[in-house]
């Protein structure tokens, strides 16, 4: 009988008894031939049993090789693999974690006794960390103690996880209680592991076991330069940790205190509260212990300074206004570095430190400068064909948004100058609009118009357009199920182009942006309308239409005498909507051209596996017609836009019209910002925000619910957009800072949000300017006002206010002076409300 055939008749019938003896007989051709077998048939038609596993491990020439035929996993009996081993062991065994995860530790170390194999460092102390005997019957091998437990310091390995009997930090504990093993080594191989940096967990967990082993100050002198290494570290959620384990030792006689006070010096920039706290108790143990550090403790904690925490700012001070000399230059000339950042309690305690008690706040002394957000740059047009063709491109690319108005503009006036090599050179173009076949929105109707495009003009068949001529629609027969009107209304644009290309006109499209991010000035489009009149032709609706919405309302006035000068009375009348002031009122609702919606909290309730859970929302109503007339126009099919625009097309027909935008905003807020909880789209959220702040205009509610969301976001990179974008409006005459207050006030009073995300926040801008403070005290006063009970950290906006009112020597508001009445017995809140109405009297 052939080899494979004799296996195949063990493996079908479950020969198990017969399968040792037959491995055990192989000669290396056998063994290829076997393999080859498994290969064909494993994980296919057959499946895994103890037969193909014992046979894939006699079999395989390599590590890969095993791996690769013993997918999955399958247990071998461990009699079995012995019995195979008394007369053929693979080489590789040793290095293949796949078949080690199988046996446990002392097994493999009983191969290891017989030479079956030879282990790596790191594969022992996987496998010791990993292993599930109880600790009695763990050591049964000298080596284990001499070197193996060793490993587990010094390579990432399962050490931290706790199974069945097995702790480490409880066998590791016993074990130095019954010398056998070295106590020293152990406290410092601890050390050692967390400044290899593997990971958070790693790092915190042998941390713990150095303190589990409850260190005498002795051992922790004797390892204090180990222990001043880790605060190099990145990982800032240990220092707690350490310094808690130094802090006893700290007035020891034979404590580095100048080596401590160098490894800890970028500490106190850091922004964790309770790295800081723990600091300044070490700090003020070591200044009051000894009057050498007097000065060196203070000047290490003045960047504390730098961070807007009320209580910390507090400490610090204290710390100087009893350790610190008045007469020191040193201190007195490092203080100054940090007097605009000085909250009024700390300025106060701090006093005596400034030149003649001078008064530390005239707030435009920061220098603060408005920048605007954007600065707008002409944009230039299209002049030659290779342009053109350079331009068309990228217009698939996303890059900006007024390259498609570039684009139809430029293809209009090469229309009838494109010879064959010019076409040619839009082959790729046309490759990258038929990868597009798949796609939905946008992306997929521009793809339709190239494609019908090059299928209107080309002489000499270009294959991509062969193959795309069943794979698009004819541009009119365009359509999506469930797509938003607003890409309906881009496809009566695209067509009215279309019939142009067809029809060879020669005509500028009037909707190009001029201006950067998408503006038009009245004069351009009055000389554009010119030209139409010339040649006795009409623009496309929805191009005239667009225009309209991009016009820049800057010199309407005398636009307007400019345009009763340019066109006829038939040509004027086109530009109705641009003078009218009332034209869009007359003919829309006023919650969709100013963005007033309605808003409500509520709850919304989420589904985790068989349980409910219950978060706040808020949610701005919105109501939509599911059908438009044939006559609809351009601002109707926008309004009504009810199923998602996607963050692609979003920041598209944000800067189609970019004065009517508020249902956008409420839609983007709907979808993506009305939990806190569960917020979506992160990047796209900074991008709707950052291309809304470019327009540089008045903000709408609904984009006040908006930047409400972006101040309270989890996501720093979001959250610091949406506080810049604060810090850029919030001193402009058009921006509304108690709406915004009380939008922000309202879902504090409903908890939607953890106040904590907001304070911290604001309270980085504190003292920014004059301008600001003012600014923000009233944001303050409309958001308390609108909370009508005390919530959750409620303290910290008060301490905010507190400060507001010191730093802008103003008077309590008279509606907050009323709530905070109904708050005084608030045990939390009573030291706070004491000082704000202590500093009411001091102003009376």
């Amino acid at each position: 009988m052939l080899i494979d055939e004799e296996f195949k008749t063990i493996y079908l019938n479950y020969k198990i008894k017969e399968i040792i003896p037959f491995l055990k007989e192989l000669t290396p051709k056998d063994k290829k031939e076997i393999a080859a077998t498994l290969k064909k048939h494993i994980n296919k038609e057959w499946g895994h049993n103890t037969i193909s596993v014992l046979a894939a491990l006699a079999c395989s020439k390599t590590k890969d090789e095993y791996e690769k035929m013993r997918t999955g996993f399958y247990s071998i009996p461990v009699e079995l693999v012995d019995e195979l081993f008394e007369t053929d062991v693979p080489d590789w065994i040793g290095g293949s974690h796949q078949f080690l995860d199988g046996f446990d530790y002392l097994k493999v170390l009983e191969w290891e006794q017989k030479g079956y194999l030879t282990l790596n460092d790191d594969m022992w102390a996987s496998m010791l960390s990993s292993s599930s005997r109880k600790e009695e019957t763990l050591f049964s091998y000298p080596v284990t103690l001499e070197s193996h437990i060793w490993f587990l310091f010094e390579h990432e390995c399962n050490i931290t996880s706790i199974y069945r009997d097995r702790n480490w930090k409880d066998i590791l504990k016993n074990l130095v209680q019954e010398n056998k093993i070295n106590r020293s080594r152990v406290l410092k191989a601890s050390l050692a592991a967390i400044n290899f940096n593997f990971s958070k967990e790693h790092n915190t967990w042998f941390l713990e076991l150095f303190a589990y082993l409850e260190p005498t100050p002795k051992e922790i002198l004797a390892l204090q330069d180990e222990l001043f290494m880790i605060f190099h570290s990145t990982q800032h959620s240990l220092f707690p940790g350490l310094l808690k384990i130094i802090s006893p030792v700290i007035t020891e006689k034979d404590f580095k205190t100048e080596d401590f006070l160098r490894a800890t010096a970028s500490l106190m920039t850091l922004p964790t509260k309770n790295i800081i706290n723990a600091l300044l108790q070490v700090l003020e143990k070591i200044a009051k212990d000894n009057k050498k550090y007097h000065e060196a403790a203070c000047l290490f904690l003045m960047p504390v300074f730098l961070n807007k925490d009320k209580t910390l700012q507090t400490k610090a001070a204290k710390i100087i206004a009893k350790y610190g000399d008045p007469k020191s230059g040193k201190v007195r000339e490092e203080l100054t570095f940090y007097t605009a950042s000085l909250l009024s309690d700390a300025q106060v305690l701090l006093d005596k430190f400034f030149v003649e008690s001078e008064v530390i706040v005239n707030k435009e002394e920061q220098s603060f400068e408005a920048r605007p957000w954007h600065i707008s740059q002409p944009i230039a047009s299209i002049e030659t064909i290779d342009d053109f063709i350079f331009l068309a491109s990228q217009v698939f690319n996303n890059n900006e948004t007024y390259h498609l108005g570039l684009f139809l503009d430029a293809l209009i006036k090469f229309n009838t100058a494109f010879d064959d090599e010019h076409f040619n050179k839009l082959e790729p173009v046309f490759n990258v609009a038929f990868k597009r076949k798949d796609t939905t929105g946008f992306q997929h109707l521009l793809a339709t118009f190239v494609i019908n495009y090059g299928l209107l003009k080309q002489k000499n068949k270009l294959k991509v357009l062969s193959d795309a001529y069943l794979g698009f629609p004819a541009l009119e027969n365009w359509s999506e199920k469930r797509t938003p009107f607003i890409f309906k209304a881009y496809q009566q644009l695209l067509l009215g182009v279309f019939e142009f290309l067809k029809e060879n006109k020669h005509l500028p499209l009037l909707s190009v942006p001029e201006y950067t991010p998408c503006w038009i000035t009245i004069t351009t489009l009055v000389d554009k309308l010119k030209i139409y009149q010339q040649q006795g032709d009409k623009p496309i609706p929805f191009d005239l239409e667009i225009a309209w919405l991009r016009v820049e309302k800057i010199n309407l006035e005398k636009g307007k005498q400019y345009a009763k000068e340019q066109l006829n009375e038939e040509y004027f009348d086109l530009l109705k909507p641009v003078f009218e002031q009332n034209y869009f009122k007359d003919h829309y609702e006023k919650e969709f051209l100013d963005g007033s919606f309605d808003w409500k909290l509520g709850y919304k309730k989420i589904y985790k596996w068989n349980s409910t859970e219950e978060i706040p929302q808020s949610l701005i109503s919105i109501e939509n017609n599911t059908e438009l007339p044939e006559n609809a126009s351009f601002l109707d099919h926008l309004f009504n836009s009810y199923h998602t625009i996607y963050q692609d097309d979003l920041i598209r027909t944000l800067y189609t019209a970019p004065y009517f935008s508020g249902s956008l905003a409420a839609r983007k807020y709907n979808g993506d910002l009305s939990c806190s909880t569960y917020q979506y789209d992160i990047k796209g959220n900074i991008k709707f925000l950052d291309a809304w702040m470019k327009l540089n205009l008045p903000f709408q509610p609904a984009h006040y619910l908006v930047l409400s969301a972006g101040l309270f976001h989890k996501d720093k990179t979001f959250s610091g957009i949406a506080f810049e974008a604060l810090i850029n409006k919030t001193v402009s005459e058009d921006f509304n800072i108690q709406e915004l207050g009380i939008i922000i006030g309202k879902k504090i009073n409903f908890e939607w949000a953890p106040v904590k995300r907001f304070t911290d926040g604001l309270s980085g801008f504190i003292n920014l300017s004059t301008s600001h403070n003012h600014a923000f005290e009233k944001l303050l006063i409309s958001i308390l006002t609108a909370v009508e009970k005390p919530v959750f950290n409620l303290k910290k906006l008060l301490e905010l206010y507190y400060e507001l009112l010191n730093q802008n020597r103003t008077r309590i508001d008279e509606k907050v002076a009323e709530v905070l009445k109904e708050w005084e017995n608030e045990n939390n809140l009573k030291k706070i409300i004491h000082q704000i109405k202590t500093h009411e009297r001091k102003t009376l």
